[in-house]
């Protein structure tokens, strides 16, 4: 597999990504909140420490986001009879 096909690969899947990284911020949001309401630890809800974990969380989901998603996707499909949409 050649380059050019890598980044043909990844041109063609990239439609998720929007969506993906919208979705991967909330997914972080949600647990870096719920992290800290099981641990009890209630310091992580100052300013700082909320935007210090979410940065570090965001930033890993959002490099799998923009490195694996695209992979993922599959190509155009050919439509069979009683295949409705």
């Amino acid at each position: 597999m050649d380059a050019w096909h890598l980044v043909r690969l990844w041109r063609r899947g990239s439609v998720v990504m929007g969506m993906g990284l919208f979705c991967s911020f909330l997914t972080c949001l949600a647990s870096t909140l719920l992290n800290a309401v099981l641990g009890r630890y209630f310091c992580a809800f100052d300013a700082s420490g909320l935007i210090k974990r979410l940065i570090v969380g965001y930033a890993g989901s959002a490099t799998i986001v923009v490195l694996v998603f695209p992979f993922l996707v599959r190509g155009t499909r050919r439509q069979i009879s009683g295949d409705r949409v």
